[in-house]
């Protein structure tokens, strides 16, 4: 199939079911670019009444979803696009900013759009000059589909609809546009109401809109804005342009305001049904609240794309590949057993944004890292994939000094925190290490895992149990020969050397999952001291920061290290460890 836009938009339209096809969209969207200053020359020539119908012939009742991404982020596109069409939903556009992931979404089917943007393939890296490019051309879109008559449903690539939301706009006929907000507190509770302005006044996020034809002039105005100076951010610009000379309007009972200087109608759409990172995967407000959001946003998380992907798959939104579900050379997982005292302890000491206030959450999140090391030791020698735990926290992870939880938030201490709060996912599990020096390269799956509706049921049903066992208490034969399989387990005696645990193991080497039933003493040390010496190369890179204490500089480093002796990633010299900020 060609990838090259057809160059007008005079090709007969086809469409199936309701679903207009690629042929349509690239001639009606090639014509739409040209039309809504796109092209290089800025060029606004009338949108032909080809075009516009054709787009409203995706449209359904007026609304239209709109993303757009590059080939680095084909599975971002690939996972919303999938949520939308399991609510039967089939009025979407894609916008393709290379001609890799046009020709995927073409031979696909998939209803797409070239928007030829001259930017990277790769990662555009929030708050890079890239980023900011990429930013500016999701406004251009917004004006490009006001011009051609339809109510714009602009979203980034990394939100995922759960829910059809057009009925609840439906509710809010004379608003010009909704936006979604960083607030973390609900005004409303449970209800399916917008947010009460300004009390949910924290900085609005452009991540999920809606934006009616009123509203194309204010556009515009922003596109001018963010095109005069490549450094401001296009967000920042909308906040201003929104509360510039902005009428509270109390009594309203809808909520609205007027942004714009009372130019226009707007509301904040509320925030417990169109969540950001933290309010869904760090609150969970929605199972606090027993609701059912309409969508979720990546942000408020610390591990950049990887991040974002791995918050979406521990909460069983990501459309998967095969080859995640059945890697080469199996699983292995196991349970963690954190001392009660450590939870009862684990949240904040002091209520201050002081270091004894952190004291409780590392000893905390050190155990589980004590017990992680191991994990990934056998792991790597196992040649398996790890399954990780559920990660206590004591504290929340943020920007900016905080004493427990981020100011305006509310939840209970401690909890089950995503993986990247503590995990360096990007640069750390998610960089390719130079394995000479580093070791063999080590792959994981998120703690929900197992859960997946695609897990394999066989890999449950034939899992091993590996029960660590101490010599001489109760049945712990020596590791001197491969293990004898009785029913569903073997036993492995405690802190055992790579080699012998491997042959140990060598009786269940077949099977796809290996549950251990502790972590602790489960694995003694590498025979090869060249070994263990890569391993705790790999392993120092692994940690994240926690941020942050009243101090400059205010985070500290996890290290997965810190019960012996060793010298850390930025060469500190550690006897005993302790919370310290820097560098």
């Amino acid at each position: 199939m060609r990838t090259q836009v057809h160059p007008s938009c005079t090709d007969a339209a086809t469409s199936v079911g309701a679903v207009t096809t690629y042929s349509d969209i690239r001639c009606t969207l090639h014509s739409a670019r040209h039309c809504s200053a796109l092209d290089d020359q800025k060029q606004r020539p009338h949108l032909s009444v080809k075009c516009r119908e054709n787009v409203q012939r995706v449209a359904k009742d007026g609304y239209l979803f709109v993303t757009w991404a590059n080939h680095h982020y084909m599975d971002f596109a690939m996972s919303w696009i999938q949520h939308l069409r399991s609510q039967n939903l089939t009025n979407f556009l894609v916008g393709a900013m290379d001609e890799e992931i046009l020709m995927v979404l073409a031979k696909r089917r998939i209803p797409t759009f070239s928007m030829q943007s001259g930017l990277t393939t790769g990662d555009f890296g929030w708050g890079s000059p890239t980023f900011a490019k990429m930013g500016r051309k999701k406004i251009s879109l917004i004006a490009t589909f006001l011009k051609l008559d339809v109510q714009v449903i602009i979203s980034d690539v990394d939100v995922m609809w759960l829910r059809d939301p057009v009925p609840f706009f439906k509710r809010y006929p004379d608003a010009d546009v909704l936006t979604s907000a960083d607030h973390l507190l609900s005004t409303v509770g449970s209800r399916e109401e917008l947010e009460k302005y300004p009390e949910a006044g924290s900085a609005f996020n452009i991540g999920i809109m809606l934006f009616r034809k009123k509203s194309l002039t204010f556009v515009e105005e922003w596109i001018r804005v963010i095109e005069s100076d490549d450094k401001i951010w296009d967000q920042n610009a909308f906040n201003d342009l929104a509360r510039k000379g902005q009428q509270i309007m109390p009594d309203d009972p809808k909520h609205y305001f007027k942004g714009d200087d009372g130019k226009l109608l707007m509301g904040v759409l509320p925030l417990a049904y169109f969540a950001s990172g933290h309010v869904y995967f760090t609150q969970k407000m929605h199972e606090t609240m027993g609701i059912q959001p309409y969508a979720v946003h990546a942000t408020f998380q610390f591990s950049g794309t990887p991040g974002k992907r791995n918050r979406f798959r521990e909460a069983g939104l990501w459309l998967e590949r095969p080859e995640y579900i059945k890697p080469k050379g199996g699983f292995i997982a196991y349970e963690s057993h954190i001392p009660q005292h450590l939870m009862d302890t684990g949240g904040p000491r002091t209520n201050q944004m002081d270091i004894n206030n952190t004291v409780g959450h590392f000893d905390l999140v050190n155990y589980q890292l004590k017990e992680l090391r191991n994990a990934f030791a056998l792991a790597t020698i196992l040649n398996r994939t790890l399954i990780l735990p559920p990660f206590w926290c004591g504290l929340d992870r943020w920007w900016a000094p905080h004493a427990g939880t981020i100011p305006g938030s509310e939840f209970k201490l401690p909890f089950i925190c995503p993986a990247d709060h503590v995990l360096d996912l990007e640069n750390g599990l998610g960089r390719v290490w130079d394995e000479a020096e580093h070791g063999p390269q080590m792959d994981f799956r998120e703690y929900t895992f197992s859960n997946h509706t695609d897990f394999p049921v066989d890999f449950k049903n034939s899992a091993i149990n590996i029960i660590v066992c101490q010599k001489g208490k109760g049945y712990c034969p020596d590791a001197d020969a491969p293990g004898t399989v009785d029913v569903n387990k073997v036993f492995l005696q405690e802190n055992l050397m790579s080699e012998q645990i491997k042959m140990v193991l060598s009786s269940v080497s077949h099977a796809a999952l290996l549950k251990f039933n502790t972590m602790k003493g489960a694995f003694g040390n590498f025979t090869n001291e060249a070994d263990y010496t890569k391993f705790f190369r790999r392993m120092n890179h692994l940690g994240s920061v926690w941020c942050c204490i009243d101090a400059h500089p205010g985070h500290i480093h996890y290290d997965f290290w810190w019960d012996v002796p060793h010298t850390d990633k930025f060469g500190r010299k550690w006897q005993k460890w302790e919370p310290k900020p820097g560098p």
